[in-house]
């Protein structure tokens, strides 16, 4: 039997309403031997499960009274009449999917294959300039020349529609269009569809007039000659990249430490899906910090007198520029055995706004919430504070072993509503405080995307608030999840002021990690305020700058300010800093001044051999005063690059794979494949992992880049300060 995917007898054999068994034996022969009839077959029994489900759920409508007896009809006449109508409704479903789908679906079908060559799927870093000349819609979706092409209206909605940059949280679809004067079709998945439709976009009108590629190209206005892709939302805090600094004009550098982890794993997410992360999602101090490193801590407990870190000093030869100084330092916590850290008072604030619907999202913060609460016991509290359209407690604060309970409370969540994220954190605050444990853990942690669009959004008020609470002893711990409209910017903020850790959780592997393997660290801390000022020796240094922390500078006379905040350090964390120094035998261009007249001359207040005096100035987490610690650091004490620890090894090429996805002009041309050559030969022992995974998003990173070339200079703002 010879069959045409049009045949109405192909459209009852696929609704089963063929009775004749021979005569359907024939057609499931004709289906089996032909892959365009079988196409034809599951798009007609797709549209009419489509339908059927969609009719089903349809109100019946009913005629009021009045409009009964204007029709003359008596009331039982017209119930029987709506039962009859129910019972239809599968068949009238039935009739509908065939009369679309033979007349409408099919022919289009058809249609858009004989009109469009579509690639298989419209590639990210097609996109990646993102904004894209009119001219580009026929090669990004290879409309042939000698076909009919969409007017450039339909064009544009294709393009952007299209574009990864509306959401990276939806894989990206090719669009189908139908009818002369139609609507965008519902979304209808199946493993047969080659075309589908964009589900955010039901209501979008478009025409469906025909054109060529030439007229295209000729009838575009100014406006539609780019079209922005502004789907994406993500908002990251500008970064000014810190230049060199020469010791004779800023002999001081001061920054405040930082244990976020958060942009490594954002970083890593979008390596992981694709696509070159942002510049300004790159803060190299929080991948530096992402890895464990092996640094010695203290061996005295705190209840001993023992210090709360140790500091840890080393010197080697830049690995992106042999003529330049790596200086190392890392601080290294006391580690806390987990049978003595302190009791708990925790809030979980959630958000579950529309926005948190995704798998990535709520369901993620309930799994990595689950992790944490196991490891507590009845000492510690636990409250679940929630927030969408308006707030609320889902859960009072109850002692964790009540862990059914805590379980019940996190299974009825659901996401839904748009983000007052403000009442939310005053809220878990006054929580906080009304349980509060003197001497204790008493901590909000606050799991959201950031995305806070109704109630209190000035980021001000919300920072005060954090600050403000930080200042009575209740920390703020934050975890981001989601993308596409993921607020970074607002996240490090209120991290920041809240006196709290900032990470990124992107996977169930990243939830074990933060509330697993680095939990005390996340959740306690053993001291506050730390801040480090270095004082570099000009007669030995001609420049030096800070890799990364350009968000924590603090002023010089801020390290001496027992006022001024700065950042905590919780057990067996380990926070590095790099800087980069030119030695004062090669020179340089960095902007000099005249020697000044009431100073004393370098030679008289130089201490010889003395590169560096790296002070440390902490609190006790109980304490309102400061604790100092000084080190000096030697010029004999440099070490061959290939001859020093693998941990400094893998701490300064991890700082050389953020400057190079930043295209940061200071990196000399290191490429990536000599990135990944140094971290695969500094893998050490490696815990968890994570240095290996870093190496594969090495070659990642390589992948999605243009050929190597040299780096453009000033590719992103650099700072003098």
């Amino acid at each position: 039997m010879k069959l045409l995917p049009e045949d109405p007898r192909l459209t009852a054999y696929a609704l089963g309403e063929i009775e004749d068994q021979q005569e359907r034996s024939a057609i499931k022969s004709a289906v089996a031997q032909s892959t365009e009839l079988q196409q034809a077959v599951a798009a007609i029994r797709d549209m009419s499960e489509l339908l059927t489900k969609g009719f089903a759920a349809e109100p019946i409508p009913e005629l009021s009274e009045f409009e009964k007896a204007r029709m003359g009809e008596p009331t039982a006449t017209r119930e029987r009449s709506e039962g009859s109508r129910i019972l239809s409704w599968p068949v009238l479903s039935s009739v509908a999917a065939v009369l679309i789908v033979a007349f409408v679906v099919l022919p289009q079908r058809s249609a858009l294959k004989e009109d469009f060559a579509y690639q298989a799927e419209p590639r990210k870093e097609d996109f990646a300039d993102q904004k894209l000349p009119i001219e580009s819609l026929i090669s990004k979706f290879q409309i042939a020349e000698e076909n009919p092409a969409l007017d450039v209206e339909i064009a544009a909605k294709m393009l952007i529609e299209s574009s990864p940059f509306q959401s990276i949280d939806r894989p990206l679809e090719p669009v189908a269009y139908m009818g002369e004067s139609a609507s965008v079709m519902g979304n209808f998945e199946s493993a047969e569809a080659k075309y589908s439709a964009i589900p955010s976009s039901p209501a979008i009108k478009i025409r469906a007039r025909r054109t060529n590629p030439a007229k295209l190209r000729a009838i575009a206005p100014k406006q539609a000659r780019e079209f922005p892709a502004t789907f994406n939302t993500e908002k990251y805090a500008p970064i000014e990249e810190s230049g060199f600094r020469s010791p004779l004009v800023a002999a001081l550098s001061t920054f405040s430490i930082d244990v976020d982890t958060a942009s490594y794993a954002n970083v890593r997410r979008f390596l992981n899906q694709g696509q070159l992360p942002p510049a300004d999602a790159l803060r190299i101090e929080e991948m530096i910090n992402y890895f464990p490193y092996a640094d010695a801590a203290p061996t005295k407990s705190l209840d001993e007198g023992g210090a709360p870190f140790a500091v840890h000093m080393a010197q080697t030869i830049a690995p992106w520029n042999e003529s330049h100084h790596l200086l190392r330092v890392a601080l290294k916590g006391y580690e806390m055995p987990w049978e003595e850290r302190p009791s708990s008072n925790l809030v979980f604030l959630l958000d579950v706004s529309g926005s948190m619907s995704n798998v990535n999202k709520l369901p993620l913060v309930k799994e990595a919430m689950d992790l944490l609460v196991r490891r507590l016991d009845g000492r510690d509290r636990v409250a679940v504070v929630v927030y969408a359209g308006a707030s609320g407690l889902a859960l009072p604060s109850t002692t964790a072993n009540n862990y059914d309970t805590i379980q019940h409370a996190m299974d009825n969540l659901k996401a839904g509503g748009s983000t007052n994220g403000g009442a939310g954190i005053q809220l878990a605050y006054k929580v906080a405080r009304e349980h509060f444990i003197d001497g204790g853990n008493n901590r909000v942690i606050l799991c959201t995307d950031g995305d806070f669009n109704i109630g209190q959004t000035n980021s001000g008020d919300l920072t005060d608030i954090a600050e403000a609470a930080a200042d009575e002893g209740i920390s703020l711990t934050i975890l981001g999840f989601g993308m596409g409209n993921y607020k970074d910017d607002l996240l490090e903020e209120l991290s920041n002021k809240g006196k709290g850790s900032y990470a990124y959780v992107d996977s169930s592997a990243e939830a074990r990690k933060v509330f697993l393997e680095d939990l005390t660290g996340n959740l306690f801390k053993i001291a506050k305020d730390v801040k480090i000022q270095v004082e570099f020796n000009p007669a030995q240094v001609n420049s030096y700058r800070l890799i990364g922390y350009e968000n924590r500078r603090l002023k010089a006379e801020d390290f001496n300010n027992d006022k001024k905040k700065a950042g905590d350090i919780g057990p067996g964390h380990t926070v590095v800093a790099l800087y980069e120094i030119i030695p004062a035998t090669v020179d340089s261009d960095v902007p000099s001044v005249d020697a000044l007249r009431y100073q004393q001359s370098v030679e008289a207040k130089s201490a010889p051999g003395e590169v560096a005096t790296v002070k440390l100035r902490y609190k006790q987490p109980d304490a309102d005063v400061s604790k100092l610690i000084t080190r000096t650091v030697s010029s004999d004490e440099l070490v061959r690059f290939d001859a020093t620890h693998e941990d400094v090894r893998f701490s300064a090429i991890v700082a050389a794979f953020g400057m190079r996805l930043a295209e940061s002009e200071y990196l000399n041309g290191l490429s990536y494949d000599a990135i990944e050559s140094i971290a695969a030969s500094s893998l050490g022992i490696d815990p968890g992992g994570h240095r290996s995974e870093f190496v594969g998003l090495v070659r990642r990173a390589r992948e999605l880049s243009p050929a190597e070339a040299p780096l453009p200079v000033q590719s992103r703002g650099t700072s003098q300060e």
